[in-house]
Parts: C-alpha cells; structure tokens; sequence
C-alpha cells in the first residue's frame, strides 16, 4: 500500500504546481489534493486552481465539493475547503447550481472561547454570487433571503450578488437596504459600491445623498463609494459636499474621495485648494493628491504652486509623500 502523503508534503506540492504549472498535468498532480484528508490542503489546492485558472478542473471541484459537504462540522473545521472550492466554482462562472445551492443554506456552527461562532458565512455570500453569475432561475429571491442573514460577511456577500445580477429589481433591492441601513457599516458601504456598478447614471444622486448622513461612518463610506466609481457625475457631488461642511475629518475624505475619481475636473479642484486655501487645508488637497506621485503633468504643477506660495509646511510634507 502506497505511504499517505503527509499535509505539509502536500502543501509543498501543491507550491509547487503553483510556482511551474508547466511542468505539470494538472489534471492528475493537483485534482487529487482536493480530496485530502486536510481540509487545509484541499482548499490551497483549490486556491491553486483559481490562481492558474485551471478551468478544466470544474467538474473535480464540483465533485470535491460534494464530498466535503457529507458531515463538514468534523470533517471541515473553519468551513475553508468548501469556502475555497465554492469560490474558485464561482470566480470560473461555473455552472455548479448542486454547490451553490447547497452552500447558500449551509450553516456550520463551531465552539469557541465565547459563543459558537458560524464559521460558513463567508461560504454563504459566495455561493448567492454563484448562483447569480449562473442565471440561476431563483437567485434573486435567494439573494433576498441572505440580506436579512445574522452574519455580515453573508449579508455583504448577498450585496455583492445582487449588485451583478443586471436587472431592475436589483435596483431597488440596495437601495432599500441602503436606506433602512444595517447594524455593519461595511454592508451599507457594499450597497454604495454596488448601486454604482448596477446602475451608475441612477445611483450618484442617491449615494451622494448620504454625504449629509448623521453618521460620520456612513458619510465616509458614500464618499469613498463615489470615489471609487470614477464618475465625472460625482464631481459636483463630492464638490458642493465639501462647500458646505466644516467637519475637518470629513473634509479630508471628501479630497480623497475626488482624487479618487481620477477625472481631470476633480484633479483641478485639489489643485485650486493647494494653490488658494489655507495652509491646513492645502495641506490635505497634497495628501490627497499623494495618488497622482507617477503623473509627471500632476506633479509639475504641484510643484510649480509649492513654488510660488513658498510654505514650509506644504514643502514638508510634499517631500514626505
């Protein structure tokens, strides 16, 4: 009987694979790690498989799948190889409806020092992605489920598939959650994100109306969302929100938000603030200006201005950046 392969001899193998693919047949040196005992070793395999985009291995994922699901409490703590397996599933757009199905439902509860801790959560957002990658007739409806989920990885995940969907009802899905809000900041920000990647015309007003959020949390995010979008019709949005706050905190994320964007606009804006406002604020358009280092033209006339208004404190920290 052939010796079994021990989980750090197959974590160097699988190393390997990934360093010289070349040299390898994928199909029979690296399929057969999805199946090993460790769960540690089936998901670096199915992390190798992604990273090479290996997708003549889908059907050995989908059955790998399969088999880790039979009784995963004991068999997968920490929920890594089936994470690993779905998400490779799902970066493919592979069609695996049995997986995604079941790995939108599954619930693994584990001890920990405080309360049991569900450890498949992040399983469950990528599983809602897969099924709406694949058209899956009821996705949605799934999706829909999942926000109400009680752990935010599922619930943003849920976000995110929504967000890729393409239709209308998606919509009004985020912006529903959007509105009614959630109890992780990051979840309200993957509706931000999301809205303006589903429909971007439609979603800069919306997302620009949460700039005048009670919460300074959310107001960083909508900010950040904007300008993550690089939409020249965010500009005046993050503009006029900059005119009328005095909050210097947020005052920094919107200049950062507009550097962001990466439209000529908003880089001529940051450039009239180091040019004409005070020192302090000068100071935080060259922080946020700090993203265009490589842009020869950008820092031409960053230099040019840190020339003529002469401030030690500007050339300070222009030298820093």
């Amino acid at each position: 009987m052939p010796r079994r392969i021990s989980t750090e001899e197959a974590l160097t193998a699988i190393r390997a694979i990934r360093d010289a693919p070349e040299t390898f047949d994928l199909k029979r040196d690296l399929a057969s790690f999805l199946r090993h005992k460790s769960n540690h070793v089936a998901a670096a395999a199915a992390d190798t498989v992604a990273r090479l985009e290996a997708v003549g291995l889908a059907d050995e994922l989908a059955s790998a799948f399969a088999d880790w699901s039979k009784n995963p409490g004991e068999r997968d703590p920490g929920c890594k190889a089936l994470t690993a397996i779905a998400k490779t599933l799902a970066t493919m757009d592979h069609p695996a409806a049995q997986v995604y199905s079941f790995g939108i439902r599954h619930v693994q509860k584990e001890a920990s020092y405080g309360p049991p801790v569900d450890t498949a959560a992040a399983l469950r957002g990528i599983c809602a992605q897969g099924l709406v990658r694949m058209s899956y007739p009821d996705a949605l409806e799934q999706c829909v489920t999942l926000l109400v989920d009680p752990e935010v990885a599922a619930r943003a995940g849920a976000v995110r598939a929504i967000s890729e969907s393409g239709q209308v009802a998606g919509v009004l899905l985020l912006r529903y959650k959007a509105l009614i809000g959630d109890s992780d900041e990051d979840v309200t920000a993957e509706c931000f994100a999301g809205l303006l990647r589903l429909a971007p015309a439609e979603s800069v007003a919306f997302v620009a109306k949460f700039l005048d959020s009670d919460s300074e949390e959310i107001r960083d995010r909508a900010a950040l969302a904007l300008g993550e979008s690089r939409l020249a019709a965010a500009v005046p949005c993050l503009r006029e929100a900059w005119e009328r706050n005095v909050h210097g905190p947020f005052r920094r994320t919107l200049l950062l938000a507009m550097a962001m964007l990466r439209q000529d606009e908003a880089v001529e804006f940051l450039l009239a603030r180091l040019a004409e406002d005070s020192e302090k604020s000068a100071i935080d358009a060259l922080s946020a200006l700090a993203l265009y280092g490589r842009d020869e033209t950008v820092r031409r006339r960053i230099e040019e201005i840190l020339a003529m208004r002469n401030i030690p404190a500007l050339r300070a920290k222009w030298r820093e950046q």
